[in-house]
């Protein structure tokens, strides 16, 4: 998968279904706050028009009470009046004006009718009807009626807005007997008054339904309602539900023994709100779609030039390593991909360089194994002709000829023969008796020298050449510098801790200063300045330096010395580290 590919399937995923899957989630949780808020102050506003309803109804029903203690009434149902007239009297004078007073303090009744059950009472049309004119219906419903209970009857049960009557027993006035019933209608704007207080209007429908949740008018109700939305009334009394369809509130009326529900179609109540909230999506979509083209526009204009140099470097080999050409107009971009671009384009020419190095390395190589071929018949023609003069030597009888010639063969065969830089100290102790007796051949008697070894030589490895620098410098700077005769000594001895290897001489010494700066050298290896002990120096730094790599740990060399007294260099080698191998002898 490229590069581009996978930067548009991290963003896909990082960004854009995370932003999009929070968007929605906001959405809903903010949406169903925003509903269940709205639907629970609709409850509220629902219960409080109940509340104010009952205390109507509390107000129709005091009218009974109204009646039931007024004494002209109660004498008049009694039959206590022995005449018309005195029954006519009573009726005008005190009992209606109370009627008219109830309908003027209850503008919702509609007529108040008392059925009178004494035949003796003078009926009225109006006010007093006879028992039998009441319905047989309600005769039985209201015949177990207790004292001061009363019964709210629907004249229309299926009507949304029915008219309603009240029925009550008026009793004489001990309450022995019931000499008449009550019956008061109530216009619909009872109901309306309470439908309009719950806030049934617009896309608001009202409906009443039958304590099992069944609607009353079936037909009104399906209309409005969605089948999921009527099932659901059916099986849930709950006081209020939101759907994705419908709002619904719900309160109990109990007095009519009905249940009121407010329901609305969710789409039209918040349509306002959806069309904002569509309008907010589509905003944040359209700016998620701009800002991925964006995006997408910037990721490729970094990820083609990437894409351009990955498919150059892959044309790379042996045979073609161009340098990556960039157009004039990008030369002087400073961005990372720049950046890297140069970098590339210098690595190349460094791997160029490289290569070329290492194909003329490896012709140098080729010539000088040529020539190390050539140089091998050197040696041996070098050792055959030293080998020749001293047998010359030897037949003429002249012995210092024939040892010279000797000494200096196996100094020569030590030098160039052997095939690793390793050696034992016996061998190094051989070659330096022999460089000795070469020197003392040459210097007579203003040289002497004294070899002491009291340790196992033939067992301690050492690096070859180790001891031949210093003893020269004590027969070059000592012994040649003065006409007096000087002694070098050479000692090997050793303790439980180190092996200790002590060359002095006294010879003329070294200068202060000089001796200073030889003795920085050996312990700083900083350079060494003085021109006139130069070759001392560097002679002593290079065999300071070979012992500390070669036997490592607390391995050293010292150098002391006093001018016209002599100089002593004491080699010190820790026996912890110090290498005891077998070394090839060729």
């Amino acid at each position: 998968m490229s590069i581009t590919r996978k930067m548009i399937l991290g963003y896909i995923i990082l960004i854009f279904i995370p932003v999009l899957g929070f968007g929605y989630h906001y959405y809903t949780q903010t949406y169903g706050n925003l509903t269940r808020q709205f639907v629970e102050s609709r409850q509220k506003i629902l219960e409080q028009a109940y509340a104010n309803m009952k205390s109507d109804f509390i107000r129709i029903q005091s009218v009974q009470r109204l009646l039931q203690y007024n004494p002209y009434v109660t004498d008049y149902l009694d039959g206590v009046y022995q005449t018309d007239a005195d029954s006519v009297y009573a009726l005008i004078r005190y009992i209606r004006p109370l009627y008219t007073q109830s309908l003027f303090a209850n503008p919702e009744i509609e007529s108040i009718v008392i059925y009178k059950m004494k035949n003796r009472v003078l009926p009225v049309t109006d006010l007093f009807r006879d028992q039998s004119l009441l319905n047989a219906q309600i005769e039985e419903k209201v015949e177990h009626l207790k004292p001061g209970k009363g019964l709210w009857i629907r004249e229309e049960p299926e009507a949304a807005k029915p008219d309603l009557i009240y029925y009550q027993h008026i009793y004489n006035t001990q309450f022995t007997e019931r000499i008449g019933l009550l019956e008061i209608r109530i216009r619909n704007s009872l109901i309306g008054n309470f439908y309009a207080a719950a806030g049934v209007e617009g896309n608001w429908h009202a409906f009443l339904l039958s304590p099992d949740g069944r609607p009353l008018n079936e037909g009104e109700a399906a209309s409005a309602l969605d089948e999921q939305t009527l099932h659901r009334l059916g099986q849930d009394d709950s006081a209020f539900f939101i759907n994705r369809k419908s709002i619904v509130n719900g309160i109990n009326i109990d007095e009519l023994n009905v249940r009121v529900v407010v329901a609305g179609r969710a789409g039209e109540v918040f349509y306002s709100i959806k069309q904002r909230e569509l309008i907010l999506v589509t905003l944040i979509v359209l700016l998620l779609v701009g800002l991925s083209v964006a995006y997408y526009a910037m990721a490729s204009t970094i990820t083609k030039r990437i894409l351009r140099l990955a498919r150059f470097m892959r044309t790379l080999n042996n045979d073609n390593l161009r340098q990556h050409i960039i157009k004039p107009d990008k030369l002087d971009e400073k961005d990372e991909i720049g950046f890297l671009t140069a970098t590339y384009n210098s690595m190349v020419q460094r791997v160029d360089e490289l290569i070329n190095n290492a194909h003329r390395a490896e012709l140098r190589n080729k010539e000088a194994a040529y020539m190390v071929l050539q140089a091998q018949i050197k040696p041996h023609f070098l050792y055959n002709t030293l080998e020749t003069i001293r047998m010359v030597a030897e037949s003429n009888n002249d012995r210092e000829a024939a040892d010279i010639s000797f000494w200096f063969g196996k100094l020569m065969r030590y030098s160039l023969s052997s095939k690793q830089d390793v050696t034992t100290l016996e061998r190094e102790l051989e070659m330096i008796t022999f460089y000795l007796k070469i020197h003392k051949m040459r210097l007579q008697a203003r040289l002497t020298y004294e070899i002491d070894v009291s340790v196992e030589a033939k067992h301690i490895a050492c690096p070859r050449f180790i001891l031949q620098p210093i003893v020269e410098n004590s027969i070059v700077h000592g012994a040649s510098a003065v006409l007096r005769p000087v002694h070098v000594r050479l000692q090997v001895e050793e303790t439980p801790e180190e092996i200790r290897i002590r060359i002095e001489d006294n010879g003329p010494g070294i200068a202060l200063d000089k001796l200073l700066a030889i003795q920085n050298q050996i312990t700083n290896g900083s350079e060494l300045r003085s021109e006139g002990e130069e070759s001392r120096g560097i002679g002593i730094y290079n065999v300071s330096e070979r012992i500390k790599s070669f036997f490592r740990g607390t391995s050293r060399l010292n150098l002391e010395s006093r001018q016209g007294e002599g100089t002593c260099v004491t080699i010190i080698i820790d026996k912890g580290e110090a290498k005891n191998e077998s070394i090839d002898r060729g």
